[in-house]
């Protein structure tokens, strides 16, 4: 379930959500509360929602996937999204997934975030998904930020170079928060 690489990608999220092509703060807000600078206090969060991985023609599973991420900022190089771990869950094959290579991350230039906000991929490293059945994949998967309605991390392409394993799905706050983000 690289999926849930993915989803460290929702803390990539929030570093995207209204970066400008500014070298100046990306300044966010959650739930309308307070402003903060991302390269002060990163952001920190839980990011869930239902996946389906594929691995071959016979390996097929629809499943939940949540994962830790954060995102940070350091104003002159990288916006960074790392996944600091994940679960899978639900019924069928979602038990036998298992994921590892933590900490999962990717990171995009500071000054390439676009404003007004729009989605940003990020390509997530040393992701790795495992399923007894199924074989195992590794290394990355692009996730991508859309900032629409609050933010989701979205992914839809294989776990590359290292095996046969595509994932779609969408993660949003497991926390119910909503993010907004500027330069």
């Amino acid at each position: 379930m690289n999926v849930i690489a993915k989803g460290i990608i929702g803390a990539t999220l929030i570093a995207a959500f209204g970066l400008s092509h500014a070298a100046g703060p990306i300044y966010y807000t959650v739930n309308g509360g307070p402003t903060e600078e991302l390269h002060v206090t990163p952001i920190a969060d839980t990011f869930s929602g239902t996946t389906h991985l594929s691995s071959g023609f016979f390996c097929q599973a629809t499943c939940t996937l949540s994962v830790d991420g954060e995102m940070t900022d350091d104003l002159t190089g990288d916006t960074t999204l790392t996944v600091t771990s994940g679960q899978v869950s639900g019924g069928g094959l979602c038990g036998a997934l298992s994921l590892s290579g933590f900490p999962w991350v990717g990171s995009v230039p500071h000054s390439s975030i676009p404003s007004p906000l729009a989605p940003v991929t990020f390509t997530m490293h040393n992701v790795a998904v495992s399923a007894s059945l199924c074989g195992s994949c590794s290394s990355m998967i692009d996730v991508t930020f859309d900032p629409a309605n609050g933010g989701s991390f979205e992914f839809n392409g294989p776990i590359t170079p290292n095996g046969n394993c595509n994932v779609s799905g969408s993660l949003v706050s497991a926390n119910g928060n909503y993010y907004d983000a500027w330069h």
